[in-house]
C-alpha cells in the first residue's frame, strides 16, 4: 500500500527537526548549487557549439590544437673537425642479400601501420533548420558530422544577462512567509540548447497545500518542450497563455515564488540544484533528498565494510573512482547513481507510484512526492 502523509502540525520540535537536515554551504557547493554569481570562467563553461549545440569546454574540441613548430636552437656550433684534404676513395658497399630484404619488409610493414587514422567526429549535427537536411525526426541520428565544433558567437553581454543569480531578499518584519516549501520545476530546451524553465510548482511543506502552480512561457525560443518528461506540450503552452494563466519569463516566476519565500524559509526539493538554477535562484536554506539518500548510502556502506580489511586497504594503491564521482557533462553526477531518482526512491520507500511511462512528469505529485520522502527519512533515521 502506498505510503500517504498528510499534513503535520507546524510545532518548534518539527521545525528543529527539519533544520537538521538543512545542507552546510560546503555541501551546496558541492551538489551543484551556485551559490554567487558567475565568474568568467563558469561562463565559458556555458558556450556551446553553433552546429550541435553541446557545450564546449575550453580545449576540448573547440578548435584544432596547433602544433608548435620547431624551434632553432640558438647558441655556437661546435667547432668543425678537420678533415685531410687528401681524397679519399669511398668504401666499396657488402652486398647482403638478406639486409636488403628485412629492411624491404620492415619498410613494408612501417607503412601499413602509419596510414592515417580516420578523424575523431567530435561535432554531430542536422545542418538543416527542422531536419529538412534529411527529413527525419527531430531526435534523429544526425546526419552529418565535423572534427571539430564551432563555436557559436554570441552578442556583448548576452550571456551574462542569461545567467544572472538573484538572492532571497529580505523583507519588512510584518511579512509572514512560509516555514518550509518543496519546489518542483519542468524544463524545455530551448533554440540555444540552453534548459529553459516551463512550469514551476511549490508546495507548502506542512500543510501540503499548493501554494505555486502555473506554466512559465519562456522569453527565448523553444527547439522542443521535452513532453516525454516534462508533460508540458505547445498546445498546453499557447492555452495557458491565451487564457492569460502563467507566468510570462523565469523572473516573473521567481518573483512570484519570492512573495512565498524569504531568508529563512526551508526549501526542499530533489536534486534541487537543477530548479534553483533554472529560476536563477540563490537560496541559504536548502533540503535535498537526493543528498540525504547518497549520505545514507556511504553510511551503510562504511558500517558494511570489514574493519579488518582497513590496514589491508592503505596498501592497496590507488582507489578507482566510484560511477557517482566521475564528471560527465551536464548531467549531475549523483542523479545518475542507480536508485537515486526521485522515481525510484518513490517506490522503495512509498510505494508509490509517479512518473508513469507515457504521461510525463507532473511537478505537483513530484514535489509531493519529495515531501513525502523528506518525512519519511525523519521519521526513519538512519543508524548510528
Amino acid at each position: 500500500m502506498a505510503v500517504e502523509c498528510g499534513p503535520i502540525p507546524y510545532t518548534l520540535v518539527n521545525v528543529n527537526r527539519l533544520h537538521e537536515f538543512v545542507l552546510s554551504r560546503d555541501e551546496l557547493y558541492h551538489a551543484g548549487y551556485v551559490l554567487g554569481q558567475l565568474s568568467s570562467r563558469d561562463l565559458d563553461m556555458k558556450r556551446r557549439c553553433a552546429s550541435c549545440l553541446r557545450v564546449v569546454k575550453p580545449n576540448n574540441g573547440r578548435f584544432p590544437k596547433q602544433r608548435q613548430a620547431p624551434t632553432a636552437v640558438s647558441g655556437t656550433a661546435p667547432a668543425a673537425r678537420q678533415y685531410s684534404t687528401v681524397a679519399q676513395p669511398a668504401p666499396s658497399p657488402a652486398f647482403d642479400i638478406d639486409a636488403v630484404f628485412e629492411q624491404l619488409t620492415v619498410s613494408a610493414t612501417r607503412k601499413k601501420t602509419e596510414e592515417p587514422k580516420a578523424p575523431i567526429m567530435r561535432c554531430r549535427f542536422h545542418p538543416g533548420q527542422r531536419w529538412t537536411c534529411c527529413r527525419n525526426y527531430t531526435h534523429s541520428k544526425a546526419c552529418t558530422s565535423s572534427e571539430w565544433h564551432t563555436p557559436r558567437l554570441y552578442a556583448a553581454g548576452e550571456l551574462e544577462m542569461n545567467w544572472v543569480f538573484y538572492t532571497t531578499p529580505s523583507a519588512p518584519a510584518p511579512v509572514q512567509f512560509a516555514a518550509a516549501v518543496v519546489i518542483d520545476c519542468e524544463m524545455g530546451t530551448a533554440e540555444s540548447g540552453d534548459s529553459e524553465l516551463i512550469r514551476v510548482s511549490v508546495v507548502d511543506f506542512f500543510t501540503r497545500d499548493i501554494l505555486v502552480d502555473k506554466l512559465v512561457m519562456p522569453d527565448v525560443k523553444l527547439a522542443h518542450y521535452n513532453t516525454r518528461y516534462s508533460g508540458i506540450s505547445k498546445p498546453m503552452m499557447d492555452d495557458a497563455l491565451r487564457r492569460g494563466n502563467c507566468f510570462l519569463g523565469r523572473d516573473e516566476a521567481r518573483m512570484a515564488v519570492l512573495r512565498l519565500v524569504g531568508p529563512n524559509t526551508v526549501v526542499v526539493g530533489h536534486a534541487g540544484n537543477q530548479d534553483l538554477t533554472s529560476l536563477r535562484w540563490i537560496h541559504p536554506l536548502v533540503i535535498d533528498t537526493l543528498c540525504i539518500e547518497k549520505k545514507r548510502r556511504k553510511f551503510d556502506q562504511g558500517t558494511n565494510n570489514d574493519t579488518s580489511a582497513a590496514p589491508r586497504r592503505k596498501n592497496s594503491g590507488p582507489q578507482q573512482p566510484k560511477e557517482e564521482d566521475k564528471d560527465d557533462g551536464d548531467e549531475a553526477p549523483a542523479k545518475r547513481e542507480a536508485g537515486m531518482s526521485l522515481k525510484a526512491l518513490a517506490s522503495e520507500k512509498l510505494n508509490r507510484q509517479i512518473q508513469t511511462k507515457g504521461k510525463g512528469h507532473d511537478s505537483v505529485e513530484d514535489a509531493l512526492a519529495t515531501r513525502d520522502l523528506l518525512l519519511w527519512y525523519m521519521t526513519h533515521p538512519a543508524a548510528h
